[in-house]
């Protein structure tokens, strides 16, 4: 079913990902074009944890198809669906409204799931490996794990609705300046292509069981590319690639040397289509770079993703190693990109997420290096990170010059966030 949906969209996503690979900078080729399935696998893997596990263990989705409270939910949100599919034009926003998670529903979904897991072993062994060996819930690493599952659900289905609701019904992102859909409201192009691609889907889901988030979740995910949204799928993994020797590298550092693990770099987006390096990215670069060669930390992290101005094909992280490494002369090998970074809170939070990920030691502060006016922002942050992200990726923020700070990296930073599909 999967395979047969990605191949009627391949026509309407070809010009979208052609465009969102024609510049990778640094000298690179053009990396292969990834499959759609990828992609997607992708964006479900860093945005829905949960429900990419119950995609990828065919004993999760044999249970989630033969729970009858889910299986009836799933039914009545197909059958609301297929009434707004059936009329010429769709109206996009009533499709929408029809297909969202309501409240109740949401509550119901997780009473079920809550349920599986008393009754069934093989789904309460599957489901807990995602919270005990996987980590991917941080934030809520202390409830019993029942509670986890209904939270991690409920943020799924929050994450699906808001993917819906902005990208299909022209809702506004938390930054509508660079995050927002590609289409006018009622636009024909978009009412057509929903009706060709999800109503056989839709069809098929009142008919037979499926996962019950499968629907929504495939709206989801054609939203994303109609409107060409790959960022988060984009450099992955992020091991390699530009990367590469730089991770080679970090198991064979002497950390005793150094008073920080890293020095953070966040990027500054070009005001200018066409431009590929901004004046103040460029400045900042340089002052990191004096920190490296003092010889304060061994690695520099450049923050930044494809931002500044919307849909640039340019990444902030990519052109300031570029510069970093070509212009001032640091070793490749001890500059790291970060390429999804779309905040200054997500600059912190992603390298954050490195430190982890890339087996830097989390005992030693990270130095973030930046222009005096940001600086004096970050260190005023913390009430922005819990509006946006929930919580604080760091603690004990220190000022150590106008334009340094210190911090230490926290856990709860791989939680994955669901209200930003282009960098969860």
């Amino acid at each position: 079913m999967l395979t047969e949906f990605l191949n009627q969209c391949r026509l309407a996503c070809l010009c979208s990902l052609l465009l969102l690979f024609t510049h990778v900078g640094y000298g690179q080729a053009l990396p292969a074009q990834p499959s759609l399935a990828r992609v997607d696998s992708i964006i479900v893997a860093k945005t829905f944890p949960l429900l990419a596990l119950m995609e990828a263990q065919p004993a999760l989705r044999r249970a989630l198809q033969e729970s009858t409270g889910l299986q009836q939910l799933a039914r009545r949100q197909a059958q609301r669906s297929y009434q707004v599919l059936r009329k010429q034009p769709v109206v996009v926003s009533h499709y929408v409204d029809s297909l969202v998670w309501q409240p109740r529903e949401i509550r119901a979904v997780g009473q079920q799931l809550q349920q599986l897991y008393a009754t069934n072993a093989s789904f309460r062994a599957a489901v807990a490996s995602i919270f005990t060996q996987t980590g991917s819930y941080p934030l809520y690493a202390s409830r019993p794990d029942t509670a986890v599952l209904r939270l991690a659900w409920q943020d799924a289905a929050q994450g699906l609705n808001r993917i819906l609701r902005v990208y299909l019904a022209n809702a506004a992102p938390r930054y509508p300046v660079i995050d927002s859909s590609s289409f006018a409201r009622r636009d024909a192009y978009l009412a057509e292509q929903v009706r060709q691609q999800l109503r056989p889907l839709t069809q098929t889901t009142r008919r037979h069981p499926v996962a019950f988030y499968h629907l929504p979740l495939r709206a989801g995910l054609l939203a994303m590319r109609l409107n060409g949204r790959d960022e988060a799928a984009r450099y992955e993994p992020l091991v390699a690639g530009l990367n590469a020797g730089p991770k080679a590298a970090v198991s064979r550092t002497d950390w005793a040397r150094y008073t920080y693990s890293l020095i953070l770099v966040p990027g500054s987006g070009p005001s200018k289509p066409g431009v590929a390096l901004d004046s103040m990215g460029a400045y900042r670069c340089r002052l990191a770079a004096e920190r490296y060669r003092s010889g304060q930390a061994p690695f520099v992290v450049v923050s930044g993703g494809h931002v500044h101005p919307n849909k640039t094909p340019y990444c902030e992280a990519v052109e300031m190693k570029k510069y970093m490494v070509e212009t001032l002369g640091l070793p490749e090998t001890a500059v790291l990109i970060d390429p999804h970074a779309r905040h200054t809170t997500t600059n912190l939070r992603n390298t954050v997420r490195m430190l982890y990920a890339f087996g830097f030691p989390t005992n030693k502060p990270l130095l973030t290096v930046t222009d005096a006016r940001q600086s004096r922002g970050i260190l005023g942050m913390e009430t922005r990170c819990r509006r946006e992200l929930g919580y604080v990726p760091y603690s004990n923020l220190q000022r150590v010059s106008e334009t340094d700070n210190a911090c230490q990296p926290v856990p709860e930073a791989r939680q994955p966030d669901p209200f930003d599909p282009l960098d969860p």
